[in-house]
């Protein structure tokens, strides 16, 4: 049951908890800026200034790995919090909390999934198609399928996946939807496969155009890639735009012609 005192460090622990997660998702666009930095870097051949965005995303990812390892710890302090005659060193017992989060997930961050995005990206910009250095050649299909969207925009709502208040994927397909749309979807092919066809089950497809894929309700879900690949969608996207715009709007002085009016107008 709980008391005043474990109701006071439930609430200053969700207050940390939701300052946790907004600096989380700072790192993960950090992350994800200094990629796209990069690429550019090396479109010039900048290779001092990629290197130096690589080590500082090795310390962010760090960085973020750790402040990850508190949050557990803090939700496990929150959930077996009890008050004793003897006052708690809650510095002492976050500690002790957070060795034992680090003990059953070890980190290294030279193999974390981002930091293997940062190197293939900036590798991209002069050998596409091309493996990496130790990298075999069916691996490159694998990793561009992974990274890449499959689907701009919801199959059931239409909404572009920008767009989308609660993007979940498939791990079946990957494809992307609106969560209560793909839900509603799904749980309504279940209703009407049990009303006609109660002894043989029949599964619920994807319903993006084309696709083979099964959707099962818990297979739907959204993590911490998603969105970040997501954000990269907009981001490249915005770029594009702006890119196209200054294509547009850049007119050398010799490249004017008169344009040719419509009627004539006298001058007086």
């Amino acid at each position: 049951m709980a008391t005043p005192s474990v109701d006071r460090v439930r609430s200053t622990i969700r207050a940390l908890q939701w300052n946790t997660q907004d600096l989380l998702q700072d790192f993960d666009r950090t992350v994800l800026y200094a990629k796209l930095v990069a690429e550019d870097l090396e479109k010039y051949n900048d290779s001092d200034s990629v290197h130096e965005l690589q080590d500082a995303t090795l310390d962010i990812l760090t960085a973020s790995h750790n402040l990850r390892n508190h949050s557990k710890a803090l939700d496990s302090i929150s959930a077996s919090y009890q008050p004793s005659s003897e006052v708690t060193n809650f510095e002492q017992l976050l500690r002790d909390r957070v060795r034992e989060v680090e003990e059953e997930s070890p980190f290294d961050p030279e193999t974390h999934e981002l930091l293997k995005e940062f190197k293939e990206a900036v590798w991209e910009v002069h050998h596409a198609g091309e493996p990496m250095p130790g990298q075999e050649e069916e691996e490159i299909v694998v990793t561009g399928a992974s990274q890449a969207i499959p689907n701009t925009a919801c199959a059931l709502s239409g909404k572009p996946v920008d767009q989308l208040e609660n993007p979940v994927r498939s791990r079946a397909c990957r494809h992307i939807y609106e969560r209560d749309a793909v839900i509603d979807y799904v749980r309504k092919h279940e209703a009407e496969t049990q009303m006609t066809r109660r002894h043989r089950p029949h599964p619920c497809r994807c319903a993006a155009a084309g696709c083979p894929g099964i959707l099962v309700e818990d297979q739907l879900i959204c993590d911490r890639s998603l969105k970040i690949q997501i954000q990269e969608y907009m981001l490249r996207q915005q770029s594009s735009n702006v890119d196209v715009v200054a294509d547009c709007t850049h007119i050398d002085e010799d490249d004017v012609t008169p344009l040719k009016a419509s009627g004539s107008r006298r001058r007086s």
